[in-house]
């Protein structure tokens, strides 16, 4: 149902057509990108989820007149039923989940997520503003509607879309979030993302089976029996997205082999297939037969068919070797293992980042005390040996040399104190890691407060990685934030170590600009630690860590 008058002309369907390749293109390049580096790009997370939260509302806007059809299918009624044998380009509903799901799997696991409310509003005014463009349009253009432009019509429509929609919307925040993390998270398997493709491959097959699940029931089946499949259907798709949540592997292979079966058919079809129209009549209905030119509408419906199957053809063969494939040769002992190779390549990465983190930290070491102590004691040295030969002609002047000394000495003592604290604190080194951070969070310029529970010492490199994590998210809510107050949590469960840092300044944190928190993420992977920061703009800005410590 397009929300908009478009008689026989098949230009939406062919639009509709050309967003899920350009969708398709998208996923293929973002998973390419993924082969060649180890890790995705920069999706744009602010601007993408929302269009993936705006195709779901689309998707509900899609499933709701099967229901207002339904108020409407009474026993004995009469009318007309049009068929095109040739299969046409899916409805609305499977199409909008299928580009729904491509560009979703652009965006995991490191696309930054909207706030909580975002994605469930938006689902719900999409489907909202589409359902009134449809009311709308209709009425002023004075088109046909597929059912009339009543009361209850309008009320259901204008009801359930919104309610379908923002519970999608929240579903929608799990994977977005890196939840579960089998299927979203940074550690989960190369396939269990295309796992989002399988909701519009069962609504797809769905309709070519005939099964009036998620499209308007046969003429004459009656209210109760049509309200009951089109709520069998929404029961079906929620059990389908617990399943890609529970088995992602399973259900991304079901995917593929949806996508390559639904391809082949549709060119088969359109290659193959009649091009043929039935209108077929039941019961007795009060109007004349339709007169639209059905051939043409067969003719292009064939064209387009052809054209989303081969799409979705390429597609599925191309994600064949990904998934299906790499899943049955493991299983059959000829091939690697996907989580080994990928912990391999984790470990590769980690290690690079540690080699590079070392050779910078010798760096600036080496540089510190090439600016400071080095200097400052090159200088004691001269003094020293100026006050040596005028000891005995001006004994006055040779004092003052030995006293500039002792000073320069004192100063270069500090410094060498300085650079040993910065790289392992005394505290740390003695008291452990909660008692360090207590120390840095006292010496801070802004109020802070700890709340710090570890009842043991952690391993020391372990210390040592978590404090200066620690010490840079401070250090750069002191610096840009424009803070008033800071909060660090620390605790120890379940052999995990989680520390969260909050502060109240204006928000704008990236981890993708600049090298801070970049830097600690690279610091925690050694860990096989994780970092996550939510800071929209205008604050709170928090930063959460969490390091494997059993």
């Amino acid at each position: 149902m397009w929300p908009f008058p478009v008689g026989g002309s098949p230009w939406p369907a062919g639009v509709l057509v050309a967003l899920t390749a350009i969708c398709a293109v998208l996923a293929v390049r973002a998973e390419q990108a993924r082969d060649r580096s180890g890790r995705s790009g920069r999706p744009a997370g602010r601007i993408g989820w929302p269009v993936v939260a705006g195709l779901v509302g689309t998707a509900a806007y899609g499933s709701v007149p099967a229901l207002v059809l339904a108020l409407h299918n009474t026993a004995g009624t009469g009318g007309y039923v049009v068929t095109v044998p040739d299969l046409q380009p899916d409805g609305l509903l499977a199409t909008a989940l299928l580009m729904a799901g491509l560009l979703a799997t652009t965006l995991l696991p490191s696309a930054r997520v909207p706030r909580r409310w975002v994605l469930p509003v938006v689902a719900g005014v999409t489907g909202e503003l589409l359902e009134w463009t449809y009311w709308l349009t209709h009425a002023l253009t004075r088109s046909s509607v597929s059912y009339g432009l009543t009361p209850l019509n309008v009320l259901v429509g204008c009801v359930s879309i919104p309610v379908l929609a923002a519970f999608a919307g929240v579903a929608l925040r799990r994977p977005a979030n890196g939840r579960p993390a089998r299927l979203a998270g940074a550690g989960a398997p190369r396939s269990a993302r295309w796992a989002l493709l399988l909701p519009a491959v069962v609504v797809m097959t769905g309709d070519l089976l005939g099964l009036d699940l998620w499209q308007s029931a046969s003429p004459g089946t009656g209210i109760g029996p049509a309200v009951m499949a089109y709520l069998v259907g929404l029961a079906l798709l929620a059990a389908v997205v617990a399943g890609l949540v529970r088995w992602p592997r399973a259900a991304a292979n079901l995917a593929v082999l949806g996508l390559v079966g639904i391809g082949a058919y549709d060119i088969a079809q359109s290659g193959f297939g009649q091009h043929l129209v039935e209108v077929r009549k039941f019961g007795s209905p009060g109007v004349p037969a339709p007169s639209l030119d059905f051939e043409m509408v067969a003719h292009h419906a064939s064209v387009l068919g052809g054209i989303q199957g081969a799409v979705l053809l390429a597609l599925g063969l191309w994600l064949l070797p990904r998934t299906v494939l790499a899943d049955a040769g493991r299983l059959l002992g000829r091939g690697p293992d996907p989580a080994l190779a990928r912990r391999v390549r984790e470990l590769t990465e980690t290690r690079a980042d540690a080699v590079s983190s070392a050779a910078a930290e010798l760096r600036r070491i080496e540089r510190d005390l090439h600016d400071g102590a080095q200097g400052r004691l090159v200088t004691i040295g001269m003094n020293l040996r100026v006050a040596e030969e005028m000891i005995h002609s001006d004994p006055h002047e040779a004092a003052a040399l030995v006293v500039e000394a002792r000073v320069a000495s004192a100063a270069a003592l500090e410094e060498l104190r300085g650079l040993i604290r910065g790289m392992h604190p005394p505290m740390l080194a003695d008291r452990g890691l909660g008692e360090a951070v207590r120390a840095l969070a006292l010496d801070l310029p802004l109020p802070c407060e700890t709340e710090i529970e570890l009842s043991e010492r952690l391993a020391a490199p372990l210390e040592s990685a978590c404090y200066f994590a620690v010490a840079e998210v401070v250090t750069n809510a002191v610096r840009h934030a424009s803070a008033h107050g800071l909060q660090i949590r620390m605790a120890r469960t379940d052999g995990l170590l989680r520390i969260e840092v909050v502060d109240d300044g204006v928000g704008g944190a990236d981890p993708t600009r600049g090298t801070g928190l970049a830097g600690v993420e690279r610091r925690l992977a050694a860990f096989d630690g994780i970092l996550a920061v939510s800071s929209p703009p205008g604050g709170p800005t928090i930063v959460v860590m969490e390091v494997p410590c059993a």
